[in-house]
């Protein structure tokens, strides 16, 4: 109840003000019920960037389709909850290539050693990783 109550007034405040918010969360709940944009990170480094629907509907990255995948969903049988295999990366001994490479069910070759540029699959919507075709991405 506090939690949608906070919602609400940060929904309110940013309307009247016409402010940009920043919501930092794991909560996928929060993020597809508030936010516009999406930004999901996986050892300090963008997986994938885009907007809430594209992100949700139309996932690239792996890990950005596991996390999809371990949100509780109504269309799957009780008790069938996903996860991601192994444990996320020491911050203070990250792999030198993509830093989802140890955990990723679909990694390549080059994922062990080179990391991933962020590319534009479509429009505004950027991935990370090696399987995503696309161009390379340039923000102003």
């Amino acid at each position: 109840m506090i939690q949608a109550q906070v919602l609400e007034l940060l929904r309110k405040i940013q309307k009247e003000l016409g402010l940009a918010i920043v919501l930092v969360t794991h909560d996928l709940g929060v993020v597809a019920e508030v936010c516009d944009s999406v930004v999901v990170m996986y050892g300090g480094k963008v997986a994938e960037y885009g907007s809430a629907d594209r992100i949700y509907n139309y996932a690239e990255h792996p890990y950005t389709k596991r996390l999809l995948a371990s949100f509780p969903d109504v269309n799957r049988p009780a008790g069938t909850l996903v996860s991601i295999p192994g444990t996320p990366p020491r911050l203070t001994d990250l792999p030198p290539g993509c830093r989802f490479e140890p955990r990723c069910e679909v990694r390549l070759d080059k994922c062990a050693n080179i990391d991933p540029p962020l590319l534009e699959a479509a429009d505004a919507h950027y991935v990370a990783c090696h399987l995503c075709r696309g161009k390379e991405a340039h923000f102003t």
